[in-house]
């Protein structure tokens, strides 16, 4: 519950940071668009790492290991300028790839 309200105070607040330079002829403080930006950021973490703390899938050992090792190789991607859509390739591709070997290995 405390995740889904974060999200969504982020979100309603990322639209209202669109929508009122838009409706008014000033443009928002840096430092609370700077502030917005780190919120945000914030919670793509924080549901991150929760995600994978929690992960519990009995057909592969070692779940959490799994799951920590294919999010950070999309975030290494993410963070040398890859794009989302490619990061988050990795990411997958790299989950389907070591769980498959965990499978063998077992």
């Amino acid at each position: 519950m405390t995740v889904l309200l974060a999200v969504l105070v982020v979100g309603v607040g990322s639209v209202l940071f669109r929508l009122i330079p838009l409706l008014s002829s000033g443009r928002l403080p840096e430092g609370l668009t700077q502030a917005a930006g780190w919120a945000g950021l914030a919670v793509v973490a924080a549901i991150s790492v929760r995600s994978v703390l929690q992960l519990h899938d009995a057909s592969i050992p070692g779940a959490p290991v799994v799951a920590a090792l294919s999010v950070t190789a999309g975030l290494v991607l993410a963070f040398r300028g890859g794009s989302v859509l490619v990061a988050v390739g990795v990411g997958g591709a790299a989950y389907l790839i070591i769980s498959a070997a965990m499978a063998a290995l077992t």
